[in-house]
C-alpha cells in the first residue's frame, strides 16, 4: 500500500492519545510523511508543540517527527493539522 486515508490515533510521548484522521503516503524508498488531522479544536493546545510521537494505524505503530511546529493551521471551527515525516517503518 502506498498511501492511507482513514482513521488514526495519535500517540503522544507521555502516553496521551489523539482521535485523527490520516492522510498519508510512501514512496518507492520506503520513506513516508503526511498530515494528521484533529476536528477537536480544544487540542490545540496539547497538540501544538509536540515534535515527535507515534501514529496508529489500525493498531500498527509508525514512528514520526514534526520538523516545523509551526506549520499547523487552526481556527475556532477547527480543523487542527499537523505535517509529520515517518522516521521508522510505515504503519500502513
Amino acid at each position: 500500500m502506498t498511501s492511507y486515508n482513514g482513521k488514526a490515533t495519535l500517540l503522544a510521548e507521555d502516553g496521551r492519545k489523539f482521535d485523527a484522521v490520516a492522510a498519508l503516503t510512501k514512496d518507492q524508498s520506503g520513506d513516508w510523511r503526511g498530515t494528521l488531522t484533529f476536528h477537536d479544536t480544544t487540542l490545540v493546545r496539547a497538540l501544538i508543540n509536540i515534535t515527535d510521537g507515534h501514529v496508529l494505524v489500525d493498531g500498527s505503530p509508525g514512528e514520526f517527527v514534526r520538523p516545523n511546529t509551526s506549520d499547523w493551521t487552526a481556527n475556532t471551527a477547527g480543523p487542527f493539522t499537523m505535517h509529520i515525516l515517518g522516521s521508522g517503518p510505515a504503519p500502513f
